[in-house]
């Protein structure tokens, strides 16, 4: 099972008394709940978001560097079998990707340039660290190879660190770029939110939906579709959008698209699967339904934005905040993050039984409420900004930030239990 091999690796900071992969996890885990939360308190104060923008956007750019920096090393050696690199690397590669998403929103927000590079360039050093801790342990003699984990997560990789140099040759002010950044936008945003993150939840669905749903992990025909979508798809509509090759950019987001279907149809096939639960069910639906949920949201999203493309080309008027933002990020970006923090955290981020018992019990709570109103809240806020109607756009993002909040307080709650004293 994924949630369980190659994790027999040392134990755990307080019993022993040694930085280790739990610890590192589970630190990771509590930096990306925080720029979570950073990114509601931006929105809930127009000032220092820039007009719900900029401090929104780089918040949820923070959280999904620091989730991809704790999560892709730890399933890329547990499917290659093998010990991880140090702790100590570890961390500091996940503290880099925090730090420099810390400084990129202050010097953005402040108007620091240098600030805003250097932010930048901790961001690239926490990316290289990422990319050893997770492709170092696979060439040990004995890991288990997995080459549809290995391309996806290193095309993730190359993309969000060609994605991230784009803004910031904005803020430089090279020429090229500030003169079509309306173009080059749309580069930026297929590189980062279609390539490097959906990407990388995409590669780790293919392995950990079926793990929370206790289904073997087959092979399908839809997974190589959804693989070659999801890795082909997004570079070459960024592609187009640099060439100003609007029909390069459409085939590009019609293969996204198949990418996506072939997800939804390899979710189905593993749902129909599925294991039986005796216990825990209010911690197992915590964790399937939210990403389950969350695949119809990357559906809706492509479709919506594949949509603009066929009409509008790569021009940002197909590129509007509720056709894209609201399912793309808070419907499938951070509902997969919530769904697998509350798998992982219980299952191998501690080792003391009781205590994860308890985890178990503090993370399921109110599950179906929770969904209720994360789900329909991003719908209510997508049809009011579809229709024009503030009110409902309001009611939607306050039912969404109530599941947004109280998803991370459980996770606050669960991460500072105590372990439980030996006995004797």
């Amino acid at each position: 099972m994924v949630e369980t091999a190659g994790w027999h690796t040392g134990g755990v900071m307080g019993a022993s008394g040694r930085l280790d992969e739990r610890t590192v996890l589970r630190l990771g885990i509590g930096l990306a709940a925080g720029f979570m939360l950073a990114a509601l308190v931006a929105f809930a104060t127009p000032a220092v978001s820039q007009g719900h923008w900029a401090g929104i956007h780089l918040s949820l750019a923070g959280a999904a560097l620091v989730a991809v920096g704790a999560f892709l090393p730890h399933f890329r050696v547990t499917l290659a079998g093998t010990r991880p690199e140090p702790a100590p690397l570890r961390l500091a590669g996940i503290l880099s990707l925090a730090a420099g998403a810390a400084l990129v929103v202050s010097g953005v927000l402040a108007s620091l340039v240098a600030l805003t590079v250097a932010g930048a360039l901790a961001i690239w050093i926490g990316l290289a660290i990422t990319a050893w801790t997770a492709f170092r342990p696979g060439h040990a003699p004995l890991a288990r190879r997995h080459p549809i984990v290995s391309l996806a997560y290193g095309a993730a990789l190359l993309e969000v660190a060609a994605g991230i140099s784009l803004p910031i040759l904005l803020v430089l002010g090279w020429d090229p770029v500030v003169a079509d950044w309306t173009r080059f936008k749309v580069t930026h945003a297929w590189l980062n939110l279609f390539g490097f993150v959906s990407l990388t939840i995409v590669a780790t669905l293919v392995y950990l939906y079926p793990t929370i749903l206790g289904a073997r992990i087959v092979m399908r025909p839809s997974l190589p579709v959804l693989v070659v979508g999801s890795v082909a798809g997004p570079p070459l509509v960024a592609l187009g959008a640099a060439l100003r090759a609007d029909a390069l950019a459409v085939v590009g987001g019609l293969v996204a698209l198949a990418g996506a279907l072939a997800l939804v149809v390899y979710a189905s096939d593993t749902w129909r699967r599925r294991g039986r639960w005796t216990t825990d069910a209010d911690w197992h639906r915590a964790a399937i339904f939210p990403a389950s949920a969350a695949m119809g949201w990357y559906l809706l999203a492509i479709t919506a934005t594949v949509g603009g493309l066929i009409a509008d080309g790569v021009a940002p008027v197909g590129w509007r905040l509720g056709a894209v933002a609201l399912p793309l990020v808070a419907g499938w970006v951070l509902q997969v993050l919530v769904g697998a923090w509350t798998h992982l955290l219980p299952a191998v981020a501690v080792s003391d039984p009781a205590r994860r018992a308890g985890m178990r019990a503090m993370l399921g709570r109110a599950s179906l409420p929770r969904l209720a109103a994360w789900n329909g809240g991003v719908l209510l806020a997508w049809l009011g900004l579809q229709s024009g109607i503030l009110p409902l756009t309001l009611a939607g993002v306050a039912a969404f930030s109530v599941a947004v909040v109280a998803s991370v307080a459980l996770l606050a709650r669960a991460l500072l239990s105590r372990p439980t004293a030996p006995a004797g």
